[in-house]
């Protein structure tokens, strides 16, 4: 017996957990970070503080969609003579990326066994059969003999002609095939990406300089799974004779 089934199914070429969306904003206050480090041009601090994360819905609604608004105070501080810029940003990481949908057709076969069941041959015996014994019945009741053994001779020619053809009978191997379409999701090992804001402030010596942000909108789409995000703050100092720098990083938050 062959049976063609049609279904629709989706496959992911890894498992994965997708998130929901969140059902209001929530506001994170993180805490500040300082370090001062000693240079052969002298000393210079870079720190950061008051940083908030407010995790908000995305607009499209989509569970592989994030969005926040990050605001912050980065500062930094040379001393002596030396130059260089303060500059601050975001670092994004993804735990997977969807890359691409490639529909296609799924190949699937299934193997199963059905029965026992009554073939036609078996039916066409027991009809036979059937209407001998209703002959038989009537021919020995016109000569007077008894209805029990009449009964008795009925039931001995079913058995013995059914039993001909119940050899026959037995599991009967059936396959089904399904050639349902499906949409495979390529998906990327996560990935890392740096969201610098502004293009850096120069530094001024022996004065603190400040980049000051207020609801930066930090988004991310195509993430099949939970998108972590941290602050980092550098200060890139130099002289004629030396080039040196150092950071500071916030705390890691998932969005």
């Amino acid at each position: 017996m062959l049976r063609i089934i049609s279904t629709v199914g989706f496959t992911a070429s890894a498992l994965v957990v997708m998130h929901m969306p969140t059902a209001h904003a929530e506001i994170l206050n993180l805490p500040p970070h300082e370090k001062t480090f000693e240079s052969e041009m002298g000393s210079f601090t870079v720190g950061n503080h008051d940083e908030a994360i407010n995790r908000i819905v995305p607009l499209n609604g989509a569970p592989t969609s994030y969005e926040a608004l990050v605001s912050s105070v980065a500062y930094g501080r040379v001393e002596g003579q030396a130059e260089g810029i303060l500059r601050t940003g975001y670092s994004v990481g993804c735990a997977a990326r969807i890359d691409a949908v490639v529909p296609g057709i799924d190949p699937t076969t299934e193997f199963d066994l059905e029965g026992p069941q009554q073939n036609y041959a078996t039916e066409q015996a027991q009809r036979s059969s059937t209407e001998q014994t209703r002959s038989r019945t009537f021919e020995q009741s016109s000569t007077g003999e008894s209805a029990r053994s009449q009964t008795q001779e009925s039931g001995r020619a079913q058995e013995f002609e059914s039993g001909q053809v119940q050899e026959f009978n037995g599991p009967i191997p059936s396959i089904a095939i399904d050639p349902g379409p499906y949409l495979e999701l390529a998906l990327k090992p996560g990935d890392i990406t740096n969201v610098d804001i502004g293009k850096g402030k120069p530094l001024i010596p022996g004065r603190t300089v400040q980049i000051i942000t207020r609801d930066f909108h930090i988004k991310v789409d195509s993430c099949a799974g939970p998108v972590t995000i941290r602050q980092y703050t550098y200060v890139e100092a130099r002289t004629p004779d030396v080039d040196d720098s150092g950071a500071v990083f916030g705390e890691p938050t998932r969005l």
